[in-house]
């Protein structure tokens, strides 16, 4: 009896270790073995294996596209970063931020051609610090090295004052400081260029570019305004109208001229589109203005209105002594005051003496006279010329169903004309002149006519189908035969399943092992119902291994039946023989 049941447990032994249809909780590696003993399993490890595969070979295939990357620029500013990453993306270019520093990585092999794409759009707009160098001079270096990294750092600092304003894209400043002399003679003055970069569609008036002026020259000692010249990107130079009067007033007159005809010409388009409609007129207004400026000084005299000013009378009188006394020396000196009054007292009044009289009057008068200053009006209006074109309308033809134009009555236009000559007040005295004309208008534009097979989409059409027919032809040519080798081996569905049939294999799959069973009972269940075989198996059979499996399985269950129809034959063919 125990002979008997240690054969039989060996047997289960074996079974379970050979066939793996018995699961065993031993080992990890035996587990293992188990797992990969199933039959479904065995059937799936080409499929998983070749999606292994093609996952491997994916991966692989994304990392050799994965380029190498470099730093473009480092330490920028979250605005610069932003327009960076825009730009670069918007050409092209693979761009990455590092997730560490935030620093702008591209790849290797575009690197000149970003630096060069960011330069042309002015990118990036920040400057570095200027003074900021000034901390890294070291120990011992030379006066003149200092002085040029001084300039350099005011250079810096007064383009990035500038880059604040909003039309300023970029700016570079360059300072000619000449160095200082003892001489007062040999002095020379400190000149400035500024170099702009605009933004697209952006200009700077007159009152920006004075202030640019005056903040380089307020910046640098003894620079005067005179010495700054400021130029944008298109090399027109844009400090010019600081010293010229003459280009001020002319910008300011254009700018007057062109908002008085701007004036001008919505009077009259709101006048006149209540009568022809929306869209249906089209006026231009040109005005010659006179900007001159004359000043008259006249004085006119009255000479009839006079009035005494002033007045002035002068008398001289002169009187004269007559010569007396003996002639000699002492007749010569000088009397004495004693003799003099003795003299007189002796003598009447006006005896011995001559007298001499002169009177003079002096009148003067005030003219009566008018000074009077007159000034011309500047901006006056010497001549007006303006245009009206009107639409004309399209009335249907009723009998002929086609569109015609008809044209306005010669009373509407003249209604029109007056109407407009009062709105702009024209001037026959001046020379004003004013057109009113109507014509119809050009609604749709006729273009050029394509024949079909020219067309956009016939092309694309064609694109799409070439690109499907080679996709098809890859997929059934190539990959598809690929696929069948490697998920379909060469030995047929008999290698695909350990040199088991189809139906062998869903047989095996069916049987349901139990415990305490023997390969003798797994076999029985294994074999076929006698019923479930027959000949019509092989007309319905797909492969010739599964024939050969069918033919097997009727000559395991008809052995004798199958030797004598063989014995039967071979003795027929002996019997022919002799």
């Amino acid at each position: 009896m125990a002979e008997t049941t240690q054969p039989t447990q060996m047997t289960r032994g074996a079974v379970g270790a050979g066939s793996g249809l018995v699961p065993s909780g031993g080992n990890m590696l035996a587990s293992v073995r188990n797992v990969t003993s199933q039959p479904g399993f065995q059937r799936a490890m080409p499929t998983m294996i070749a999606a292994l595969a093609v996952v491997l070979g994916l991966a692989a295939y994304l990392y050799m596209l994965e380029p190498a990357r470099t730093t473009l620029y480092a330490s920028l500013s979250e605005a610069d970063k932003a327009n960076v990453v825009e730009s670069l993306t918007n050409a092209g270019i693979e761009v990455t931020l590092d997730p560490v520093t935030g620093d702008v990585l591209v790849p290797v092999g575009d690197y000149h051609r970003s630096r060069m794409s960011l330069a042309a759009q002015g990118l990036p707009t920040s400057a570095p610090e200027g003074y900021a160098a000034l901390g890294d001079i070291p120990m011992g270096t030379s006066r003149s090295v200092e002085t040029v990294r001084l300039k350099q750092a005011q250079e810096i600092e007064l383009a990035r004052s500038i880059n604040e304003i909003s039309a300023v894209q970029a700016a570079r400043v360059h300072l000619a400081l000449p160095e200082r002399s003892a001489f007062v003679r040999h002095q020379e003055a400190p000149t400035a260029s500024v170099f702009l970069q605009l933004a697209s569609g952006r200009r700077l008036d007159e009152g920006q570019v004075e202030a640019i002026v005056n903040l380089v020259s307020t910046s640098v000692t003894g620079m005067a305004r005179e010495n700054v010249t400021v130029i944008d990107q298109t090399g027109r130079l844009l400090s010019k109208s600081l010293d010229d009067p003459a280009s001020i007033l002319t910008d300011t007159q254009l700018q007057y001229r062109m908002r008085l005809e701007g004036i001008y010409r919505s009077r009259i388009e709101s006048l006149v589109t209540p009568i022809v409609g929306p869209g249906n007129v089209n006026a231009q207004v040109n005005i010659e203005i006179d900007f001159t400026r004359n000043e008259v000084t006249e004085e006119r005299v009255d000479p009839e209105g006079t009035a005494l000013r002033s007045e002035q009378n002068t008398l001289d009188v002169a009187a004269n002594a007559e010569a007396r006394g003996v002639p000699g020396a002492t007749s010569n000196t000088a009397p004495s005051e004693a003799e003099i009054a003795d003299r007189q007292a002796a003598s009447p009044s006006g005896a011995g003496q001559s007298e001499n009289r002169s009177s003079s009057e002096v009148r003067n008068y005030e003219v009566s006279r008018r000074v009077s200053t007159t000034m011309s009006p500047s901006n006056r209006i010497v001549k007006i010329d303006a245009a009206l074109l009107l639409r004309t309308q399209m009335v249907i033809d009723p009998e002929t169903g086609v569109a015609q134009p008809q044209n306005m009555s010669p009373e509407t236009m003249a209604d029109i004309e007056r109407l407009v000559s009062s709105a702009i007040g024209l001037s026959a005295a001046r020379g004003d002149n004013l057109t009113v004309t109507a014509q119809p208008f050009v609604s749709t534009l006729e273009g050029v006519s394509v024949d079909w097979f020219q067309t956009d989409w016939i092309e694309n059409l064609a694109k799409q189908i070439v690109t499907v027919l080679l996709l098809a032809v890859i997929t059934l040519g190539v990959i598809r035969p690929l696929l069948n080798r490697v998920l379909v081996p060469s030995g047929g569905a008999a290698m695909g399943h350990g040199g088991m049939s189809e139906i062998e294999a869903e047989a095996l799959e069916s049987v349901e092992v139990g415990d305490g069973e023997t390969l003798e009972d797994i076999k029985a269940k294994l074999k076929p119902k006698k019923s479930n075989i027959s000949l019509e198996m092989l007309d319905t059979a797909n492969t010739y291994d599964d024939k050969v499996a069918i033919i097997r399985m009727i000559v395991g269950d008809e052995a004798g039946r199958v030797s004598n129809v063989f014995k039967q034959m071979m003795k027929k063919e002996l019997d022919q023989k002799a």
